[in-house]
């Protein structure tokens, strides 16, 4: 492994949740962190471009009914995923993400590295309800990213 990916360590938080297929966008995957958790997530990605196969995990935030109602979708699933792997596979020319119990296993490339850099730095600063594609196929689904909710003038934490 790159020794500085190797060095690399987590700051703040970074959400994942699901919920249940109810509407177009439901059954998709929704992210959000707060925007130390989102620089310290970009950081990892700049680490990792350009390098070889490596990987990291980072914990993940326990999603409370604040953040899960940003979409305004309902109640999500039940999933209580505590940590993800970050996979970095420079050939990779999707974005995927396996369930492996109570751990996610995020995979990318090259391809899609900008794109999801892209993401997190829009919700470290506040910005929300948008999606990116996770392959040039048209039909797959894309990952949500959201803002975090406010309490008060600040993130909650």
């Amino acid at each position: 492994m790159d020794e500085r990916v190797a060095e690399w360590r987590q700051e703040g938080r970074i959400f994942v949740w699901r919920y249940p297929k109810r509407n177009k966008h439901a059954g998709e995957w929704h992210f959000t962190g707060n925007p130390a958790g989102c620089r310290s997530i970009c950081d990892l990605i700049d680490r990792m471009a350009g390098g070889k196969v490596c990987h990291r995990t980072m914990r993940l935030g326990q999603v409370t009914p604040a953040i899960s109602s940003v979409p305004n979708y309902g109640e999500p699933k039940s999933d209580r995923f505590t940590t993800i792997r970050i996979a970095f596979e420079p050939d990779a020319g999707e974005l995927t993400m396996e369930e492996d119990g109570e751990r996610l296993i995020l995979t990318f490339g090259n391809k899609r590295l900008r794109s999801l850099l892209a993401a997190f730095a829009e919700v470290e600063v506040g910005i929300g309800d948008f999606g990116i594609a996770t392959s040039d196929d048209r039909k797959e689904k894309g990952w949500w990213f959201w803002w975090m909710p406010w309490s008060a003038g600040h993130y909650e934490q």
